[in-house]
């Protein structure tokens, strides 16, 4: 069997990539150390020299696999720790955002701006918002809200300072009150558990970070996830449709797809991976389904765009 050496350095690269952020998200590495990878940067050039050096002899491929790994631990550290990067520690200790909550009349938006530090967005049985956050470095989050309208925004802090400290927001929103969702997180670590949301569209860009999406029980119409130097993680729900758009940039997304499911990916790849796991999907046409789909009571359609990404879907039982 003859190996194509570029694409075995590109796979090596999302192997590591993808091995670093999971041995991050499994407690098997701390932050401190991935916090240092950077350092590894010289090992960069080593692994040119190496190539430059060793051109032409049986041992060419080692240079650039040097190069792929380096990459992808640098790269896997940012994706697992992005949240940490350039946020510092906070100077002061935890200033509060006085717990506010709230109801809302009607469609209503909830737009969530939020930079450095940890989310939790869950549903609330109450038929109210509520809102509660804490910075480490005296700069609270702002809450502005109307009668169809909730936004929590990071504070700007004069632009990014190493003291502007990191939040941390705890957001319920109302089960079954009819919203449209969006979400901007830069270097933050969210996570969206939506059961019984009936959310018309929700779009999530994240930029360094990483976001868990749990869709389980909840109606979504459109979905949108962007993703920078991100992970994301969502997990569909098996008793409703969805049309979804997924893009990544030097990222990836995972996938869990309940077995009653029927899903369709048209996936438009730049030097990227897709892995189907096992779901067993098929080519039909430009696009892979399920071999559920045409049968299925509901359906998912994603539309995905990946660039020196990677994009993953598994049934439930092999999402972690």
């Amino acid at each position: 069997m003859r190996v194509d050496r570029s694409r075995f350095n590109w796979g090596v690269l999302f192997i590591v990539l993808g091995g670093v952020a999971l041995a991050y998200h499994r407690n098997a590495v701390s932050s401190s150390v991935l916090l240092d990878a950077w350092r590894l940067w010289p090992l960069v050039l080593v692994g040119v020299g190496l190539k430059v050096v060793l051109s032409g002899t049986p041992a060419a491929f080692v240079g650039g696999l040097v190069v792929a790994v380096t990459v992808g631990v640098m790269a896997g550290s940012a994706f697992a720790v992005g949240p940490s990067i350039g946020c510092g520690a906070g100077a002061s200790p935890g200033q509060q955002v006085a717990g506010q909550s709230g109801s809302f009349d009607g469609t209503s938006t909830v737009e969530l701006d939020l930079k450095c530090g940890t989310a939790d967005v869950t549903t609330s049985t109450d038929g109210r918002w509520h809102v509660g956050a804490t910075n480490d470095g005296n700069h609270a989050p702002a809450v502005n809200s109307s009668s169809n309208w909730l936004q929590v925004q990071s504070a700007s802090a004069d632009g990014w300072r190493w003291d502007r400290g990191k939040d941390d927001v705890q957001i319920s929103i109302p089960q079954e009150a009819q919203l449209n969702l969006t979400s901007k997180l830069d270097l933050v670590d969210a996570r969206y558990h939506l059961a019984s949301a009936n959310i018309t569209s929700a779009s999530f860009t994240l930029n360094l970070g990483s976001v868990r999406i749990d869709l389980t029980g909840a109606k979504v119409g459109d979905l949108s996830v962007s993703t920078n130097l991100g992970a994301a993680f969502i997990t569909l729900d098996g008793s409703s449709d969805l049309a979804a758009n997924l893009s990544t940039s030097l990222g990836s997304i995972e996938v869990c797809v309940p077995a009653e499911l029927g899903v369709r990916v048209a996936n438009s790849d730049s030097l990227s991976s897709s892995d189907f796991g096992s779901l067993g999907m098929v080519r039909s046409g430009n696009s892979w389904q399920t071999l559920n789909y045409d049968s299925a009571a509901h359906k998912a359609n994603l539309s995905v765009n990946t660039s020196l990404s990677s994009l993953k879907l598994h049934n439930i039982g092999g999402c972690k």
